[in-house]
């Protein structure tokens, strides 16, 4: 692999060399001052090489990956996916060669063929294939702290892991998807607001075919009850829950929620909660008044009003006494008041 790369090397090194023939041809008398950043990108390459030589694969990629933010070239591009590729990063590496063989402008016929080559041998015996089931699909995914991304010239749907930049993990397009990843060890994360994240270390062997299912748990709700009043009984759904103030944990839903105590109207609440949710309910409580019909004098004053009532509708409505006939002695003779 290191003869292969130093090839290319060389070659590389007279392309970048070369660069503006035409203006060092039409100046031999006269030289001038080369352009600074071809000079630089030049530089950075040949220190790449001196990298490859020494076995340091990090950093020759860092000082092709230089060269070929001042100069872009299909050269360069060829030796980042051989840096890439030594140092394991498959994904990466394949993303090179398929960018090389889009634009092999410059490149002798050898390292198009080889770039063909480690391209197919990447594709078909390298990278590991693993379908994931996420429960439930809205939950975000992330490896390796980086969202996934669609697998580039792969098949639709399909996602690729490690290409994009560090971040936040993004909702698949389905519950079961496929993803696309280097092999070796993995960090896969799901998370979903309310849900208990899942984390899984997993290790992938070249080539490999796996299936994955990750199931995140709903968090419960925390509910804290409190009242104005001192020691004021919470119920929830009819059921003694304690003294105010009380903290309850509670699945995500509805809740009737009560505050009692006597001589207090009660308090009454439609609580919803959602999963992992924090709520804070506080009861006012309002004195209760005692109706009329309950007070003592209310009564006692009725009955006398009943009582009189009786009174008055007896000497009303009684029968006016008669009194007995009169004798009129031997004579029957009665006197009648006028």
């Amino acid at each position: 692999m290191r003869y292969r790369a130093l090839l290319v090397t060389v070659v590389a090194c007279g392309v970048l060399f070369t660069m503006g023939p035409v203006h060092a041809q039409k100046k031999k008398a006269a030289p001038t001052t080369e352009d600074p950043v071809t000079l630089a990108a030049r530089e950075a390459f040949i220190a790449g090489t001196s990298a490859v030589k020494a076995g340091q694969w990090s950093e020759a990629l860092v000082h092709f990956e230089k060269a070929d933010q001042l100069k872009p070239a299909p050269v360069v591009t060829f030796n980042i996916g051989y840096c890439q590729r030594a140092l394991g990063r498959y994904i990466l590496a394949r993303s090179s060669f398929r960018k090389v063989l889009s634009d092999p402008s410059g490149l002798p016929e050898a390292q198009l063929e080889e770039a063909r080559a480690l391209l197919e041998s990447i594709e078909t015996q390298v990278l590991a294939r693993v379908t994931i089931t996420l429960l439930p699909s809205s939950a975000r995914i992330a490896i390796d702290g980086r969202p996934l991304l669609p697998y580039e010239g792969g098949e639709p749907g399909v996602l690729v892991a490690g290409v994009a930049p560090a971040g936040e993990g993004t909702p698949p397009p389905s519950a079961t998807f496929e993803v696309v990843i280097d092999p070796g060890v993995h960090l896969i994360q799901a998370s979903r607001p309310g849900h208990e994240d899942v984390l899984v270390n997993k290790t992938f062997a070249p080539n490999a075919r796996e299936r994955l299912k990750l199931e995140l748990d709903e968090l419960p709700a925390t509910i804290h009850v409190e009242s104005d009043q001192p020691r004021a009984v919470v119920m929830v759904d009819g059921h003694d829950v304690g003294l105010a103030p009380v903290d309850l944990t509670r699945p995500a839903g509805t809740y009737r929620v009560q505050v009692v105590k006597k001589g207090f109207m009660t308090y009454e609440s439609a609580l919803e909660v959602a999963p992992g949710q924090k709520a804070n309910l506080r009861a006012k409580l309002v004195v209760e008044t005692e109706p009329m019909t309950k007070k003592w004098w209310f009564w006692g004053g009725a009955a006398a009003i009943i009582a009189g009532g009786v009174t008055a509708t007896y000497f009303l409505t009684r029968p006016e006494v008669q009194p007995p006939a009169y004798q009129g002695g031997t004579l029957d003779w009665v006197a009648l008041p006028r």
